[in-house]
Order: structure tokens, then sequence, then C-alpha cells
């Protein structure tokens, strides 16, 4: 099941409190980190394309694909009323095939955290490594198992003058590493349902499946810093170079 869909349209209002701007400056760093100075990127579940459109400002040519028609739907209709020139394609991320490939590819905002089947999940990272040129760049982020057994999805909103109220509460099962969240959202006075399935997948477990897929000069940071992941992170970064 694809997230979010029926709210496709009110996602922005839901994700106004998210900082952009600072995801993609610490992408910039990243790629500084790697030595990487990428023209090209693909951004894998790319939702409604707000990274790729501050990525584009900064001078990227950015294609991005989501499972969700209903995002990818929102991405284009904001494309084309800014004059963004972006390729949005609804598309699984262990299944795509853009015919073309790209110098970097990122995944943010735990996007891989939702595909939960490891086996499933490489599949997605044999179809980023096919898109990349040879040297190209990955970078995602992960929730941890920390954040959950913090209950950090547990969120909510009631405010009157939200456009999309919310409540979510989240139910971690340790033994599985799954984290199963009921989400409530209200929208223009219509209630919508949906469960979200994360999984806090292991470092170690991360890095076999990248190694596995080509992907070679793997690093991990306790994101938004440059410092290795702590036990109380709640949010990695991953960095790694396709090497075919």
């Amino acid at each position: 099941m694809s997230s979010f869909g029926p709210i496709a349209a009110f996602y922005d209002d839901l994700m106004q409190g998210v900082p952009y701007r600072m995801w993609v400056d610490y992408y910039r760093l990243l790629l500084e980190q790697l030595e990487a100075h990428p023209k090209r990127l693909l951004d894998v579940c790319c939702g409604t394309g707000n990274v790729a459109e501050r990525l584009t400002d900064h001078g990227f040519i950015v294609a991005g694909i989501d499972l969700s028609p209903t995002m990818i739907e929102e991405a284009r209709r904001k494309a084309t009323e800014q004059s963004w020139d972006i390729r949005y394609e609804a598309a699984d991320a262990a299944e795509f095939d853009l015919g073309e490939t790209f110098d970097g590819a990122y995944s943010f905002f735990d996007s891989l955290n939702y595909i939960t089947d490891l086996g499933h999940l490489q599949r997605a990272l044999n179809r980023v490594a096919a898109h990349l040129t040879p040297g190209g760049t990955f970078v995602f982020d992960l929730n941890t198992a920390y954040a959950f057994e913090q209950r950090m999805f547990d969120q909510q909103d009631t405010r009157k003058k939200a456009r999309v109220q919310y409540n979510w509460v989240g139910n971690y099962d340790e033994p599985s590493r799954i984290i199963r969240v009921q989400m409530e959202f209200w929208v223009e006075g219509i209630r919508v349902t949906e469960e979200h399935v994360q999984r806090a997948h292991r470092q170690e477990e991360m890095q076999e499946l990248l190694e596995r897929a080509g992907f070679g000069e793997i690093r991990v940071y306790d994101s938004y810093t440059l410092d290795p992941p702590r036990r109380r992170s709640d949010r990695n970064h991953y960095t790694a170079r396709y090497l075919p």
C-alpha cells in the first residue's frame, strides 16, 4: 500500500514544518565528504518533490520516482505550475526502469524503512545501482530501532486552525523490528485512516545489501552531523559509491 495517497494534495501542508533547506544543505555537505560533483540526480521515493524542487533550484537536473501515483500527480502539478523541468514517474523502487543513468541518487525521509522485506529492499538497491554511472553516489537515511522504541511516531496536531489534523500512534514489535503506525487524518471535515509499516534495518544488514548491489565506500553518520552513529541516534544517514 502506498502511503499518504488520499491526502497527497494536502501532503505539503502536513509537512510544512519539515526543514527541507537543512536536508538539502546536509545532502550537499555529504556530497562534499564524498568528493562528488554530480549533475544529474535520481530521487528515489520522491513524494511530492519537495527536495527535487530545491535541488533543481541549485542547478541539478533531477528525476524522481514514487510508488504513489497521487503523490506523483501532485509533484507534476507543482512542477508545471513553477516551470521546473523535473521528470516524475510512478514506480516501485524495486522494479523501476527509467532508461537513463544518473551521477547520484538519494532517498530521504526514512523512505527505505517502508521496504520491510529484505529481499524487496535488495531489489530496490539493485535498481538504484542500475541507474547510476560507475562511481555514482547514493545517499539515504533510515530511522533506527531507538526511534521506534522511544515512540517517536506518536504525534498529533488537532488544532482547529490546522488544514490537516492528525493523530498517529505506533506499535513497535522488537523481535521483528517492525513498527505499525495507525494514522488518522481529518482533511476538510473528512476522516482518512492509514496504517504505515516500517522496519528498523540493522546497520550490518544494510552494509551487506549495499555490497551485494555493487556499492562500496559505505559510511554511516548520526544524521545531520559528520559523527558516527550513537546508541541513541534516532536517524542515520548512509553514503555509498557504486563500484561495479
